[in-house]
């Protein structure tokens, strides 16, 4: 690990702003030019597009990457190697090790297919000054316990310590009072989980069966529901819980001091496939990522972008949330065609029935939802008089509706709200 480069990012990142959108994409245009030029010279899969501009690569998505896996990478990796060393690991629960001097990773399949994923020693310690730069509320030269809960440790990850930087690994798939018993124990300044954990650790904090006063909480890897976050920030006594966007496909976005989530512009270039006037789908490309080049890579993600100018100053595109998966959104009989229902209005029948801490709502393929909840009788006729509500405002028939018993799987990440088939209209 290269020291020295992990401290060149940090400070090349820890106080750029670009006040300025012009000056903002001029940069993006200077190093996508550079990047496309080493791409296309380096990698099988992009080599006939060389002297071309962006626009004319293709847009590609998780089945495209993983059909042309060993043509896309430029460090000779093949995907049956890459996806049995990512596999084995996460069997054993062993993640020191690297494939060629390359960090393999598995992705999570919350987009219902495995992926592998790619980054080499140079990449991570770019990823680590950039992740550095973003959350060290007093400076590189403090001293800071990190505890960070995950369903995969990775070399990646642990590339943030030193010496005065103490990293620990939380297995979310261990028990996890036993770790919540451990984080008591050890202290953290900056925790950073999932929101499922960390709503765990907040009842905890709340029946006071652990004492811990992290500076900052940062959310990872699941949507932050905004009721999730007010609990979480009660019960930690913080004013902002920072989240992180990050994917298999690069470190996408980061809250600001203000607690708004910003695009992270500097290290990725986003277009945007807008679905309505605010909400978007990203299509990226990240100029820093080389082993596995990441070009007009199609997310399933919906953002919904904020209007007006964050008090921060920060020229990069600012979110007002994650909304969720794009194979998320709830679909409809209406009265001459489809009727697509975002999951935010999903969520708002639950909130507007009453103060439900724990819920799920699931859309089968034959339309109907079922609302996983323990709720009492009067609160499910609360519930299903919002969503006749909803069907009656946007026009469409509503399906059977079935409650049952909430239960949490901590196998796998927590969605609110979820579509599990192919709804036929």
């Amino acid at each position: 690990m290269s020291k020295l480069r992990i401290l060149f990012t940090y400070l090349r990142f820890r106080h750029r702003r670009f006040s300025d959108r012009q000056k903002l994409e001029a940069y993006q245009q200077k190093k996508l030019k550079k990047h496309l030029a080493f791409v296309t010279e380096k990698s099988e899969f992009y080599r006939k597009y060389k002297g071309h501009r962006l626009k004319d690569f293709p847009i590609i998505d998780k089945g495209i990457m993983m059909e042309n896996f060993d043509t896309i990478n430029t460090v000779g990796i093949n995907k049956d190697e890459a996806l049995e060393f990512a596999v084995n690991a996460e069997r054993t629960r062993e993640f020191d090790d690297k494939l060629k001097n390359i960090t393999v990773g598995l992705s999570s399949g919350t987009s219902h297919s495995r992926g592998a994923f790619l980054v080499e020693k140079t990449e991570t310690e770019k990823w680590a000054g950039f992740v550095l730069a973003k959350f060290l509320s007093h400076g590189i030269l403090g001293k800071y316990r990190v505890a960070f809960f995950m369903r995969a440790n990775s070399n990646l990850y642990q590339s943030v310590g030193s010496n005065n930087i103490r990293f620990e690994f939380y297995d979310i798939y261990a028990d996890m009072d036993k770790n919540i018993e451990k984080l008591g124990k050890n202290g953290a300044d900056i925790l950073v989980a999932q929101p499922s954990a960390l709503l765990m650790i907040a009842a905890a904090i709340d029946k006071k069966k652990i004492d811990i006063h992290p500076e900052t909480v940062i959310s990872i890897a699941e949507v932050l529901e905004k009721e999730d976050e007010e609990r979480i920030k009660k019960s930690f006594g913080v004013s902002v819980i920072h989240q992180v966007y990050q994917c298999t496909e690069g470190c996408l976005a980061a809250t600001c001091k203000y607690g708004t989530l910003h695009l992270n512009e500097d290290i990725v270039f986003i277009e945007k496939e807008y679905v309505d006037e605010k909400r978007f789908i990203p299509i990226i490309t990240d100029f820093e990522r080389t082993s596995q080049p990441i070009i007009r890579y199609r997310l399933n993600d919906v953002l919904v972008e904020k209007k007006g100018k964050c008090p921060c100053g920060s020229s990069c595109t600012a979110l007002e949330k994650i909304e969720g998966r794009e194979d998320d959104i709830f679909i409809f009989h209406g009265d001459e065609k489809e009727v697509k229902i975002f999951p935010d209005f999903i969520r708002r029948c639950i909130l507007f029935a009453g103060n439900i801490r724990d819920y799920r709502i699931v859309q089968q393929a034959d339309e109907s939802i079922i609302i996983y909840a323990d709720v009492d009788e009067q609160m499910k006729e609360k519930i299903t008089s919002e969503f006749k509500k909803l069907a009656e405002d946007d026009h469409f028939e509503l399906p059977k509706i079935r409650f049952e018993k909430y239960i949490y799987d901590k196998n796998r990440k927590l969605k609110r709200v979820e579509r599990t088939g192919d709804v036929k209209v």
